[in-house]
């Protein structure tokens, strides 16, 4: 017969409340295990910010705790913060690919498809805006491509045809460098 493994917590682990007689179950950082009972130990911790995981204050501004059995704790790792959807904002560079050509360029307006204004300036992109983008070149630097008479060039593509690219602007050491470029994938 097979024992099921206890669950292993350290000081500095965050963790959550399975189980709890109130509505919201609480997240906090271990900061001390009590040895009061070794097949089920008390966890003191202190509460934590569910998507920050900044410590609580309370009313006098002390930290906030509260104890609990090992049993009654699960790990916790804040999903909303890591796997966070990337934001089309106005500065944005997205990558457009259309057959085998590929466009890159860095959003400058949002254009509603009817000529009305687009609400994505109050708030986070909608998703039916169009994207008015200035076309730049991927080779660092990421100079402007530049139309016969020196106007820049301009292309107008919906959101869910563009990629967001990243833009690297550190060096092998990771230092500043005014050399920006795109974190564009080997297989492009």
């Amino acid at each position: 017969m097979k024992r099921k493994k206890k669950k292993e917590f350290e000081i500095g682990d965050h963790v959550r409340e399975t189980t709890s007689t109130r509505s919201k179950r609480k997240v906090g950082e271990i900061v001390a295990i009590l040895q009061d009972n070794p097949g089920d130990p008390t966890i003191e911790c202190v509460e934590v910010d569910a998507n920050e995981l900044t410590p609580i204050e309370g009313s006098m501004g002390e930290l906030k705790r509260f104890k609990a059995k090992r049993s009654k704790l699960k790990h916790y790792t804040p999903r909303k913060k890591l796997f966070k959807k990337k934001v089309v904002e106005v500065g944005c560079y997205i990558r457009h690919k259309r057959g085998t050509s590929i466009k890159y360029g860095r959003v400058s307006a949002f254009v509603h498809p009817d000529g009305l204004y687009p609400n994505s300036y109050e708030g986070e992109y909608n998703g039916r805006d169009l994207l008015e983008c200035v076309e730049i070149d991927p080779k660092p630097g990421l100079l402007q491509v530049l139309e016969a008479d020196g106007s820049p060039k301009i292309f107008t593509v919906p959101g869910d045809k563009c990629k967001l690219m990243k833009v690297i602007d550190v060096d092998a050491k990771g230092n500043p460098t005014t050399a920006i470029r795109l974190d564009i994938p080997i297989e492009e």
